[in-house]
């Protein structure tokens, strides 16, 4: 679901499309060259593609062909010195079809372009509230049989649910499992049911594979409008116009067939989102409703927007069915979470970018504290809490949280609609603690939430921090070094063994565990040579040096198989 705005700087998720149009032009030999991070785009000339193969002929006959260009477009200059945008050689559409393991690597090549650019949420009771939530929503997909909810090993998704900061109402999902939520989506919503059939929805999009089946259905034709929209996403940091008109050139050839497929998809996911959402014990009516609102915010209708530049068309026969499904279920109280007001105040922070933002947003959550909805009252003492102690304001800061507090426990007796369930109360009261030096308790109170919240990501570095800053090094190795085992793939629980091995003055270890992170965050050169760092940095033991190099053999071949991968010379 999304509102397409043109902005005068790419804006992440534009960033992310011009990736996932990279991949959508064909299927082999990845290895992403826009780096998401890059700000500084011209306006676009020509787009290229590495190597010689179908994908470069379909893109390049897209790009020259007048049919790509809107006719309002003034002709182009010949005199413009202009860039060559160069994206990844992927083979031929016209093959297989995606598999799972596919998907879930050129979502990682994603992932890895993304998770460095500052619009990307790094905060951590909002990504953790995100990921309980499909894990509830995928227990009840499990359980209803639904898509490929039960695949096991290789083939089974590896879910992970991000924040993007932007204002914008907007979710998308990317191959493998990654989903994305704009933070503006989250604000915009009444109730954790309609965040939940958001993310359903998404879901269903995974399990059903439609990533893979369309770009297994992409011919030229799509070709041009995905060239079309490439165009518009990178030109859009320096002509607006010049890139509207791009990507409504492109999409003008193609858009009658891409839309029917949209629309055929979006029918599907509504399906098996809405027997997710059913089955997980959230309110049913969290989705026609969010969809009813947002229709009449944005008047998205079917002669509307554009189809094409819309990633979920939203169509009256859409709203109709959902409303139909409801009525098929006998109506029910669905309480909302007291968490859920709390994690639209840390989005709200997330997205406010500017100190003058912080300004109005404050106003923003004192306006709420005033109102009378207990919800509202409570997203605003725990925002006004949170800008409080972003301003160095500890005292006011606990003031504002225990008024948080003592909402979230007066709304939460017996037959009440919100229900209490927090983590960031307690990950917000540790944090404050440990900001006034009160040390033992901002770890009793990190380990309390861990203890109730054992997935949480935010309880565990709590935690850490409050064990590092009592110097209970031991402690904190220990414990990460069993979440390492249990999750080898997180980059955030390596670099905090990193700092804790360095805390503990273990330099072979520190550069062993800062090897680990490089590693997950693709930059091979960096983690082969900490790793040889760690091998010639003495004090490990037999059993620590042997690791470090079997590990650093490892490394050293995947680098060598990745540069051959990509034809690129390897060095001895």
């Amino acid at each position: 679901m999304q509102v397409q705005k043109i902005t005068t700087n790419p804006t992440l998720f534009q960033r992310i499309l011009a990736i996932q149009v990279a991949l959508a032009l064909g299927l082999s030999g990845a290895g992403s060259a826009y780096a998401a991070g890059n700000t500084n785009l011209a306006l676009p000339g020509d787009v290229s593609v590495q190597g010689d193969s179908a994908a470069l002929q379909n893109l390049g006959r897209a790009v020259q062909s007048p049919d790509a260009r809107s006719s309002n477009l003034p002709a182009r200059p010949q005199n413009l010195s202009q860039p060559n945008y160069v994206l990844p050689d992927m083979g031929d559409p016209g093959g297989g079809s995606l598999s799972r393991l596919d998907e879930r690597k050129y979502g990682e090549q994603i992932m890895r372009e993304i998770r460095p650019d500052p619009d990307y949420s790094n905060d951590l009771p909002l990504y953790d509230f995100l990921n309980q939530m499909e894990r509830r929503l995928l227990q009840a997909a499990k359980k209803q049989q639904l898509g490929g909810a039960n695949e096991q090993g290789s083939g089974a998704y590896n879910f992970e649910i991000f924040a993007v900061k932007d204002t914008s109402i907007n979710a998308f999902a990317l191959p493998g499992g990654f989903i994305g939520f704009h933070t503006g989506l989250i604000t915009s919503a009444e109730s954790d049911s309609e965040v939940a059939s958001v993310m359903g929805h998404e879901t269903g999009h995974v399990l059903q594979r439609h990533l893979a089946r369309q770009m297994d259905q992409q011919t030229t034709n799509t070709m041009i409008a995905l060239a079309g929209f490439v165009l518009g996403a990178l030109a859009a940091s320096r002509n607006p116009s010049a890139a509207a008109g791009l990507m409504q050139g492109g999409q003008a050839v193609a858009v009658n067939n891409q839309l029917s497929y949209s629309r055929d998809a979006e029918r599907e996911a509504d399906r098996i989102g809405f027997q997710i959402l059913s089955a997980s014990g959230y309110d049913v009516n969290g989705a026609p409703g969010f969809f009813q609102r947002l229709q009449k915010a944005t008047g998205i209708m079917d002669n509307g927007v554009p189809a094409y530049v819309r990633t979920h068309p939203l169509t009256t026969d859409r709203i109709a069915d959902m409303q139909d499904r409801v009525r098929n279920i006998p109506p029910r109280t669905v309480p909302t979470a007291v968490e859920f007001y709390f994690i639209k105040a840390r989005a709200r922070m997330e997205q406010s970018g500017t100190t003058s933002g912080m300004y109005d947003l404050k106003n923003v959550f004192d306006g709420l504290s005033k109102q009378a909805a207990a919800g509202k009252q409570m997203e605003g003492f725990y925002g006004l809490a949170l800008i409080a102690q972003k301003q160095g304001h500890i005292d006011q800061a606990e003031s504002y949280l225990q008024q948080a507090r003592n909402l979230a426990n007066a709304t939460s007796a017996p037959g009440s609609p919100i229900v209490r369930q927090s983590l960031s109360l307690e990950v917000a009261a540790s944090e404050l603690a440990l900001a006034k030096g009160k040390n033992e308790e901002a770890l009793r109170i990190a380990q309390n939430a861990l203890q109730a919240y054992p997935q949480s990501y935010a309880a565990g570095v709590a935690m850490i921090k409050a064990e590092l800053k009592l110097g209970r090094t031991n402690d904190a190795t220990t414990w990460l070094k069993a979440r390492t085992r249990s999750q080898p793939n997180e980059i955030l629980w390596w670099g905090l063994l990193s700092q804790a091995y360095d805390q503990a003055k273990n330099v072979p270890m520190r550069h062993y565990a800062l090897g680990e992170k490089y590693a997950l965050e693709g930059s091979w050169p960096s983690a082969i040579e900490q790793l040889k760092i760690a091998r010639e940095a003495g004090g490990a033991d037999f059993y620590q040096s042997s690791m470090i190099d079997a590990r650093l053999r490892e490394l050293q071949k995947q680098y060598r198989d990745e540069l051959k991968d990509q034809g690129k010379k390897v060095p001895n």
